[in-house]
């Protein structure tokens, strides 16, 4: 082996590089190394945090409607972006159909030496903050998930995880760290305080009912607001009844749409009769209307008109499903709630849009082309041509009478939904064929 002396005395001996000794070539060379090294570190951690920071399409500012190019649910017009109406075959709301999701949120639960501890209730990952302005977690449980939480969930609000725009905000779907596929609702419009936000959703959160979406828990963190939903894998009733971009609707039995109606108003009747503070939707439409796997309706974003206060106008989106003193003054009721319903039963029944426009563009209201079938007594003409088969002409007759008396122009002539329901429950209602 070589001596030290002759190793020093190779280090030593100049090189072609300028002359320089070979040792203080070999520790520029490393020296350069672990500079460039630190530097390309540098540079990843930077654009990764700037990535991280600018991948939401929006954030959801409490002060301010803040509107994403792909978002028109706080802008005049009530038209809706074509690339997400397009993406996954889903359109509005939590709706998704055929496996892809209506929505999902994935649940971290790491601390990370943050003050909160996590804890699971319900089958979900839940932060019980010691300094809850609520109060303790109660019997449902106050779900509220950390932003990270929902952008593992969401892969950083990745745009392949877009399903739908609403009136309220654009939705995600997502996985939750048990496994729990959920709906984020990422919120567009919303100028309520923080500490009242977090008390009206946990009054939302508190409605349970099997016709009504499940609200599983929020996220409030920065200038986000996002509402975290139970997943429903069968798309919303619109879809299924006028089909979306690039599928054709699909057929529904008479049976079942009966079914779905009731169940709609088993839902209305829930929030407008049976809980104390009582909820007027204010929103009742197809797109609103979500179905499970075995056909059963559940009512979405009830509640949010009020959680969200003033910051949407309150017409936004429901052209054709107005009552008119609604129009006329802008001021919710239950019967307004109620005439919407009898607008959704004709929809169900004919298989039209609330609004349908002619070659010429002219609008055609499907209350006044109802009214008009009946007067001219060609009622038989209304269901679906879709239907796999006709309904009886008593059963039509029923169905349509129901309707009409929804949407009377006289408010005081409107039923209750809980005298909605005793009429579409019984068969014994006096029909003649004539």
């Amino acid at each position: 082996m070589p001596s030290i002396s002759t190793l020093n005395a190779s280090l030593s001996k100049p090189t072609p590089f300028f002359s320089l000794k070979l040792w203080v070539v070999i520790t520029i060379c490393v020296s350069l190394f672990i500079v460039l090294t630190l530097l390309l570190l540098s540079l990843y951690f930077i654009f990764s945090c700037r990535h991280r920071r600018n991948k939401p399409p929006f954030a959801a500012s409490k002060k301010s409607c803040l509107v994403p190019k792909n978002f028109h649910g706080c802008s005049s017009t009530s038209s809706l972006d074509r690339r997400l109406l397009s993406r996954n075959g889903s359109e509005v709301e939590m709706g998704r159909g055929n496996g892809n999701g209506n929505g999902n949120g994935n649940g971290n639960g790491n601390g990370n030496g943050m003050a909160e501890k996590l804890v699971l209730v319900s089958n979900q990952w839940c932060d019980k903050r010691k300094s809850d302005p609520v109060g303790d977690l109660g019997s449902i449980g106050k779900c509220r998930y950390m932003l990270r939480e929902i952008e593992m969930a969401t892969n950083e609000f990745d745009d392949s995880h877009v399903i739908g725009s609403g009136d309220y905000g654009v939705v995600y779907r997502g996985v939750l760290l048990d496994a729990t596929r959920v709906a984020v609702k990422q919120l567009v419009c919303n100028s309520v305080k923080a500490e009242d936000f977090v008390v009206e959703v946990d009054a939302i959160k508190s409605i349970r009912h099997k016709n009504l979406v499940k609200l599983l828990g929020y996220c409030d963190e920065g200038n986000y607001s996002m509402l975290v939903y139970e997943y429903l894998d069968n798309s919303n009733l619109h879809r299924w009844l006028h089909g979306w971009v690039g599928r054709q609707a699909n057929s529904i039995s008479w049976t079942t749409r009966m079914d779905i109606i009731l169940g709609i108003a088993k839902g209305l009747a829930y929030l407008h009769e049976d809980i104390e503070p009582k909820v007027v939707h204010g929103r009742i439409k197809s797109r609103n209307i979500l179905l499970d796997q075995l056909w059963n309706p559940k009512i979405s974003d009830f509640g949010i008109a009020r959680l969200l206060g003033r910051a949407t106008s309150p017409l936004m989106g429901m052209s054709g499903y107005i009552a008119p003193e609604y129009a006329a003054t802008s001021v919710l009721n239950e019967k307004s709630d109620v005439y919407s319903f009898g607008v959704l039963i004709m929809e169900i029944v004919s298989g039209k849009t609330a609004i349908e426009y002619s070659g010429t563009e002219l609008e055609v209201y499907l209350v006044d082309w109802f009214k008009t079938m009946v007067a001219n007594q060609q009622i038989h003409f209304t269901p679906d041509p879709k239907l796999p088969e006709m309904p009886s002409l008593i059963d039509l007759k029923r169905i349509i009478l129901i309707a009409l008396r929804c949407v009377d122009p006289d408010v005081e002539n409107r039923p209750r939904m809980g005298d909605v329901i005793h009429m579409l429950e019984p068969r014994d209602l006096l029909l003649t064929l004539n």
